[in-house]
C-alpha cells in the first residue's frame, strides 16, 4: 500500500489554485494536505474550505507551530522562497519548492547549506524536466549525432487569457496588511536590483524577473538534457523587457533561447537539437490547462531517405508527474532527475545572462 504524506501548502494564490491543489485532489492517494497558510484571511478561507483543509492559518509561525505535516509544498510569492524554506528545513520537514528556488545566487547560498545539513528530500518545482515528452526525448537524445545547434523557444500568452475562460481564482479581498505588502515589494525590487543593478532601465529589471519566471523553466531542461553551457555569448532585452534573444556557447556548438510574452492566444514552448541528418524536438503547452497533450518528434534524412517518428501524445500532466517523482523520493528514496543544489547553476546562469546584456547596452 502506497504511504501517504501529509502536506502543508505555503501560499494559496494563482498557481496553488489552478494547478497544485487539482492535481494533489488526483493523487490523494499519495498525499493528504492537511494545513494551510495565506497572509489573505479570505483568499485562506475560500482555498481552504473549498479543498476541504482542515488546518488554515494566515500566520507564518502559526503555521509551522501546528506540525501536522510530513512535508511543505512552496508556493508563495519568489520573494519569500529562501525564508520559507529554511524555516521547513529547520523544522526537519521534506520541501517541494516551486521555482524559482529564490531570487539570487546570495540567498540561495545560506539556503542550500540548510538543505545539505538535513536528511530531508528537497525538490525545486521545475516541472518541464519531469514531463514524459522530456524524458523520452533524453532517452532518444544519444541517438543523434553530433550536436551542431540547439533552439529553445518560449513565445507565449500569459496563463489568465487561458484560465480566464474555465475557473476564476480567489483573490484577496484587500485584506493583506499594508506593512506586509510593501516590505514583500521592497524585498522584491532589492534581489532583483542586487542582480541588475541600481542603475538598470525597467526593460532589464522586467527581463530579469522573465528570466526567472518563464525562462528558468527552459534554462533548467536545458542544462538537465544537454549539461550548463560554458558562457553566454549574447543577450538582448527590448523595450518591455519580455522580448529577449540569448545565445549560449556550449563549444561545439550554440544553443539558442527566444523569448517574447504577447497577447495572442497561443503557447509555443520547445526544445529542438539538432545534428547534420537528424532534429530531436520536445514541446510543451500551457501548463493552465490541464493535461494537455505533449509530444517528441524524432527526424532523419539520410540521402534521399527521410522519416519523421513521432512520440506521444504525451498526456500525463507534468506537474502531476513531478509531484510523484517528490513523493517517490520522500518515501522510497527514488533519485530526483535534478538535485536540489542544481538550481544554483540556474541563478547563475540568470545573472551571467544580465551581465551580459548590460555590457551591450547603450548608455542612457
Amino acid at each position: 500500500m502506497v504511504r501517504r504524506l501529509t502536506l502543508g501548502l505555503i501560499g494559496a494564490g494563482e498557481v496553488a489554485q489552478l494547478i497544485h491543489l487539482p492535481i494533489l485532489h488526483q493523487l490523494s492517494d499519495r498525499f493528504d494536505v492537511v494545513s494551510l497558510y495565506d497572509p489573505s484571511p479570505s483568499v485562506a478561507q475560500a482555498v481552504g474550505h473549498h479543498w476541504g483543509v482542515p488546518h488554515i492559518h494566515t500566520d507564518i509561525e502559526n503555521f509551522f507551530a501546528d506540525s501536522v505535516f510530513d512535508a511543505v509544498m512552496i508556493l508563495s510569492p519568489d520573494q519569500y522562497h529562501a525564508e520559507h524554506a529554511r524555516k521547513a528545513f529547520a523544522a526537519g520537514l521534506h520541501v517541494f519548492l516551486e521555482k524559482p528556488a529564490c531570487l539570487t545566487e546570495a540567498e540561495f547560498g545560506p539556503l542550500n547549506e540548510d538543505f545539505e545539513r538535513t536528511d530531508c528530500v528537497g525538490m525545486v518545482g521545475y516541472m518541464r524536466c519531469y514531463a514524459p515528452a522530456f524524458q523520452k526525448a533524453r532517452t532518444l537524445l544519444p541517438e543523434l549525432g553530433p550536436i551542431r545547434h540547439v533552439r529553445i523557444r518560449d513565445v507565449i500568452c500569459e496563463g489568465p487569457w487561458f484560465f480566464g475562460q474555465a475557473t476564476s481564482v480567489a483573490v484577496p479581498d484587500g485584506d493583506i496588511p499594508d506593512d506586509l505588502l510593501i516590505a514583500g515589494r521592497q524585498a522584491r525590487r532589492d534581489a532583483i536590483l542586487s542582480v541588475c543593478g541600481a542603475d538598470a532601465p525597467p526593460s532589464l529589471l522586467r527581463g530579469y524577473e522573465v528570466l526567472t519566471g518563464l525562462g528558468i523553466h527552459a534554462f533548467s531542461a536545458m542544462r538537465v538534457l544537454l549539461g550548463s553551457p560554458k558562457c553566454v555569448l549574447a543577450a538582448h532585452f527590448g523595450a518591455t523587457g519580455t522580448e529577449i534573444s540569448i545565445w549560449f556557447d556550449y563549444g561545439s556548438f550554440i544553443a539558442s533561447y527566444e523569448c517574447l510574452i504577447d497577447d495572442v492566444a497561443r503557447f509555443e514552448s520547445s526544445i529542438e537539437v539538432l545534428s547534420n541528418t537528424q532534429r530531436l524536438q520536445v514541446r510543451y503547452d500551457t501548463p493552465y490547462i490541464r493535461n494537455l497533450p505533449a509530444g517528441v518528434t524524432f527526424q532523419e534524412t539520410v540521402g534521399s531517405e527521410n522519416r519523421v517518428t513521432e512520440y506521444g501524445p504525451y498526456y500525463q500532466d507534468p506537474f502531476n508527474a513531478e509531484l510523484v517523482a517528490f513523493h517517490d523520493a520522500v518515501v522510497t528514496g527514488a533519485p530526483l532527475v535534478d538535485p536540489f543544489s542544481n538550481a544554483l547553476d540556474d541563478l547563475t546562469l540568470c545573472r551571467q545572462i544580465i551581465e551580459v546584456a548590460k555590457a551591450s547596452m547603450s548608455p542612457v
